[in-house]
């Protein structure tokens, strides 16, 4: 059967080709399957597309400054200068082999305008066009970044290898931008991201290459949608952290040797299809737990497989903290290593959390739509500040602080691991496929548990034995040699409490703050390593952790 409407990709070649004045895509049935989930460009963006396109050329080498017009023979020095010039939509700038920084004349972060596509070499991923920089850039969600790209609806890059070293670095920075394509590029040695999506942003990410990223190979959070397919993401923290409300569908890609392939987080619902994921040195695919509910993954049901193989990873295939039964229906995975409830039947993935009975807020408190907590002793202690990404995030500037993003996607810097075990043998349920049904909606902020009251206490000579619990601690992010100034703390002295925090985190003690004695998990350089402690504090150990700044104490 044909298709109705042209992929993402056919339009590319629309934009690029003169001879071919008709494209036709035929899907595969898996992409037949989940039509409805994917970004589809309006009919109006499909009537507007040229059937040839402008061209831009430049070239760091033989370009020349302030003379140049853009064409073959007198390009462009740099993509700035290119960018200057205000090409039309649907213009794309081709890009010479060369390293293109602030030292050939770029100023980052480059903005690339509406419908403009970015164009190396699509058939090498950009092995010899590398756009290498930083700059600072203003999110909307998530406040100050270091970022070397960012696009705009309609964009198109590919064929370049993008690279952002610097701390917190970001390589290419999607939000809210609709229709935009990423294909055949390397994103590799980011001091965080290769991609993010985040705000509305509406993203195909085909056939690219994500590779020693410092935390992260694509973090999708926000209410992003799209399609990722056919990519590599190799030697990373994270290969993917999808979290907040994101929606994007993940088909065949190849996630292999990082510190754990997927964490999925708070209210995203992705889809997983025929995705192969192995040799991670920890889990597979990791589900935590959200105080305001709890991801809601579709990784097959009954009526449309999931396909997804797993192998090789050293701890967990599939590592379930969600603390509700997830459903995970025709995957190859090894049953030993499963951790949490799933569901190896099911018609639908697991529904969202119900919808909490909230009741009127008064407080005076300049935090949008937080929720009461429980009423609690009255004790004459300050308020800590926090930032918990439950819901699109709205910057927040807490005293004497520069904003920073609230993000739980920041891990470790991967170690390499020898000695992987093998698995026992596989199992694969086979179930006949079928349409699938669609993910309900996913319901806000049911009630949080209240805040443990902080008793001081005399904790010298705190020697009690604790249980020391490897499944938990293996989530943990790894501390860095400058542990500051972001800390993760528990509002209690309590030596018990202290006792269940040691079982994941041994290092844990009790400090004095001017909030009187509370616990100190660890600390990172960063915010989003915190985070992530956090979420795991509070989903596995059950405990209010919190994420203050060492300039609060």
């Amino acid at each position: 059967m044909w298709c109705s409407t042209y992929s993402f990709s056919s339009i590319a070649k629309i934009m690029l080709t003169t001879a071919i004045s008709t494209v036709i895509n035929v899907p595969s049935a898996m992409a037949i399957a989940l039509e409805t989930k994917l970004t589809k460009p309006s009919p109006e963006f499909i009537s507007q597309l040229p059937t040839t396109a402008a061209l831009i050329y430049v070239n760091p080498q033989s370009g020349k400054q302030g003379i140049a017009d853009g064409s073959p023979n007198n390009p462009y020095k740099s993509i700035t200068a290119a960018i200057a010039a205000s090409p039309a939509a649907g213009t794309v700038i081709q890009l010479a082999q060369g390293t293109y920084s602030t030292d050939t004349g770029e100023v980052f972060p480059l903005k690339l305008p509406v419908g403009i596509t970015l164009r190396g070499e699509p058939t090498l991923r950009g092995a010899n066009t590398i756009i290498r920089g930083s700059g600072k850039y203003i999110s909307p969600s998530f406040a100050s970044q270091n970022v070397a790209l960012i696009t705009s609806n309609d964009t198109r890059i590919e064929g370049i290898t993008v690279t952002n070293p610097e701390t917190r670095g970001t390589a290419v920075w999607v939000e809210s931008s609709k229709r935009v394509a990423i294909a055949n590029n390397t994103f590799i040695n980011s001091n965080r991201e290769g991609l993010f999506l985040t705000g509305n942003a509406e993203v195909n990410v085909t056939d690219n290459l994500f590779k020693n990223n410092g935390a992260n190979g694509l973090s999708a959070v926000g209410s992003s949608s799209g399609e990722i397919r056919n990519n590599f993401f190799e030697d990373t923290g994270f290969g993917l952290a999808i979290g907040q409300r994101s929606r994007v569908v993940v088909i065949n890609n190849n996630i292999a040797n990082n510190n754990d392939g997927v964490v999925i987080s708070n209210l995203a619902a992705p889809t997983f299809r025929n995705n192969l994921i192995t040799g991670n040195r920890r889990n597979g695919i990791v589900i935590l737990k959200d105080r305001a509910g709890y991801p809601t993954p579709d990784l097959g049901t009954t009526i449309n497989l999931g396909q997804n193989v797993f192998r090789n990873n050293r701890e967990k295939d599939l590592n379930n903290n969600s603390g509700v039964e997830q459903v995970a229906v025709g995957n190859e995975l090894n049953p030993q290593k499963i951790a949490g409830k799933i569901s190896f039947t099911g018609m639908t993935p697991t529904p969202a959390a119900p919808l909490p009975i909230t009741s009127p807020i008064s407080s005076t408190s300049t935090l949008p739509n937080v929720p009461r907590l429980s009423p609690a002793p009255a004790i004459s202690r300050p308020n800590i500040q926090e930032v918990i990404i439950d819901r699109d995030p709205v910057p927040i500037t807490p005293p004497a602080i520069p904003k920073v993003p609230s993000s739980a996607f920041i891990p470790s810097s991967p170690a390499p691991v020898t000695n992987i075990p093998q698995p026992a043998a596989p199992v694969t349920i086979p179930i006949v496929r079928a349409t699938p049904t669609p993910n309900t909606a996913i319901a806000p902020n049911p009630a949080p548990v209240s805040t443990p009251i902080n008793t001081p206490t005399n904790t010298a000579n705190i020697n009690t034995p604790v249980p020391y619990n490897p499944t938990i601690a293996a989530l943990v992010p790894q501390s860095a040699k400058e542990q500051f100034p972001y800390l993760v703390v528990i509002p209690s002295a309590d030596v018990k409490v202290l006792n269940k925090v040691q079982s994941a985190v041994p290092s844990a003690k009790v400090i004095p703050s001017r909030f009187g004695n509370i616990i100190f998990v660890q600390g990172y350089p960063d915010r989003d390593r915190a985070e992530v402690l956090r979420a795991i504090v509070r989903s596995a150990i059950g405990l209010d952790a919190r994420v203050i700044h060492q300039n609060n104490l």
